[in-house]
């Protein structure tokens, strides 16, 4: 159980605050260590703790995610070659279903983070796109979690697929919804997603 708390902290380990003009010039590991502080800090911070305080924290938490996360991109990924062709009401539908799916899945979960540690192993950086591998440090386990990047206009690194023991994130949404629509149609697909994310709220 502990070991699925942690896979779920995925999501609050490389959120950052917008970065000024010079973004441009700090490197995607810079960024998401500065991300990581500024996630613990909400999740240690007594005035966001308590079940008094659980909307306010999990907006914290939800602010966080969309200044680091490109969740427009990771959905386009996720959906594969199933997002050409579809129309902008289609995609932008699918970009919040998807992005709600998200939310709800992981949001609740990282609450539960208990002092683990983080370890940097290897920044690649290669012309816009970068990797940043890192370890998830308990007393008894390593959790290897590697984020893929990529630098916008602006110089902000932005995630967009996240790699937990091997496995990508984007790819494993993108086989299932591949599965999906291999016997359903996409406004089928729409449909199911409305349900799970109505069930998880």
């Amino acid at each position: 159980m502990k070991k699925i708390v942690l896979i779920c902290l995925i999501w609050s380990l490389c959120l950052v605050a917008p970065v000024p003009g010079y973004a441009q010039d700090i490197s995607p590991r810079t960024q998401l260590e500065a991300g990581i502080d500024a996630i613990l800090a909400v999740l240690k911070d007594d005035a966001f703790k308590g079940e008094a305080n659980t909307a306010r924290r999990r907006e914290a938490l939800r602010k966080k995610i969309y200044e680091r996360f490109d969740l427009e991109k990771m959905s386009q990924f996720s959906l594969g070659r199933h997002w050409r062709g579809r129309t902008d009401e289609e995609r932008q539908t699918f970009v919040e279903l998807f992005s709600r799916l998200l939310e709800e899945t992981y949001v609740g979960k990282i609450e539960s983070y208990t002092d683990e540690q983080v370890e940097f192993v290897k920044e690649q950086v290669r012309d816009d796109k970068a990797q940043i591998d890192t370890n998830i440090i308990t007393d008894s386990i390593e959790i290897p979690i590697d984020y893929r990047m990529y630098r916008t206009e602006a110089g902000q690194w932005m995630v967009y697929d996240i790699v937990v023991e091997g496995v990508s994130l984007v790819a494993n949404y993108r086989s299932q919804f591949a599965r999906m629509l291999e016997s359903d149609s996409f406004e089928s697909m729409i449909q199911e997603l409305e349900k799970k994310t109505a069930s998880n709220g």
